[in-house]
């Protein structure tokens, strides 16, 4: 059953303004539109692997549907948003070695495409955000004129380099460390500082556009000020710290398939994470959605329904929900020794 515009959007006024009772109801309208999406995010998903495999670069793809508590919290934070238009509820994620990867990608994926392409695409490499993000989002909308319940729907394709990608992902741990989302705005100026600073400094290992505030500043500089920032914050310590731990996995290494995941917090904020894998799209959907339900306000849990080739690249697209953060570790230490 199609779900309109209108309806969605009325949902999303509830989230804002009613009472529990009806946000319930609410959520339940955006779980079915949120599902929706699930076949156009796998049309979609196989023309980009197509493209990608023509294009002979070697790349890292994951896809996922947006958690509802991460589309709750964007209804949210922009009151006068038409939740009709959210633009990143299927999303593919594409990770590539560097800056010219990204390009040849990004031209590979919009080349005579049979979807609608949204002009212009949103350049955060050549116009960072101001929290020190970096990716290129191209949102595609879907054409289906047999399927008029799923005609127009819109599936955003982010593509970033390794370094953009260990950068972002490294923000999510941190987060799901504090029970924070920085990337919303939140936590202390402190630690978005220090991000904000590595982020700059990456900008300029790949010869990219900094962020307004550090346009001026030499890299000997940002240097400094990392250092002085990780000194204070101990934040490459804290994600050092976690980059050890060893998920609970209930898996087989199989083909390109979706995976549940559930990563948990204990009372001593010990993490673990289980990793469940569906051959089937529809059981895969059946279980996340359970699990989301019964973990909704459980703030020490988080769960996410994703797909990828295998268990090694799951954990390349997804570092953050294995509280992976060596790579951006490994980096900076380099950078600031």
């Amino acid at each position: 059953m199609k779900i309109s515009n209108k309806q969605i959007n009325k949902a999303g006024d509830t989230i804002r303004n009613g009472n529990e009772a009806e946000k319930e109801q609410a959520i339940e309208v955006l779980n079915q539109w949120r599902y929706s999406y699930m076949l156009p995010l796998r049309n979609i998903r196989s023309i980009v692997d197509n493209r990608l495999k023509k294009s002979g670069i070697e790349c890292i793809v994951g896809q996922r549907l947006k958690r509802m508590i991460s589309i709750i919290g964007k209804i949210t934070r922009f009151p006068e948003m038409s939740v009709s238009k959210m633009q990143d509820v299927g999303g593919i994620r594409i990770i590539v070695p560097n800056i010219s990867d990204v390009k040849k990608v990004h031209e590979a994926l919009i080349k005579k495409s049979k979807h609608e392409i949204i002009t212009p695409p949103k350049d955060y490499i050549e116009t960072p955000k101001p929290d020190g993000y970096r990716s290129i989002h191209q949102v595609f909308k879907y054409r289906d004129e047999q399927n008029e319940d799923i005609n127009n729907m819109r599936i955003e394709i982010q593509i970033r380099t390794k370094l953009q990608h260990a950068w972002a992902t490294s923000v999510e741990t941190l987060g799901v460390i504090d029970k924070v989302s920085y990337k919303s705005g939140l936590g202390t100026e402190e630690n978005r500082k220090f991000f904000k600073l590595a982020s700059a400094l990456f900008s300029v290992k790949e010869n990219c556009h900094v962020l307004d505030e550090y346009k001026q500043c030499t890299k000997d500089e940002l240097i400094q000020m990392l250092r002085d920032a990780d000194q204070k914050q101990q934040i490459l310590a804290k994600l050092k710290g976690l980059s050890a731990l060893k998920p609970v996995l209930n898996l087989k290494n199989s083909g390109d398939i979706y995976f549940v995941l559930l990563l948990a917090a204990d009372e001593q904020d010990e993490f673990s994470i289980k990793v469940i894998p569906f051959d089937d799209e529809e059981e895969a959907a059946l279980h996340y959605d359970a699990l989301e339900k019964k973990n909704r306000n459980n703030t020490g849990k988080s769960v996410v329904l994703v797909r990828s080739k295998n268990l090694k690249e799951l954990k390349k697209a997804y570092p953050n929900y294995f509280l992976d953060a060596q790579y951006f570790v490994r980096t900076i230490e380099d950078m600031i020794k």
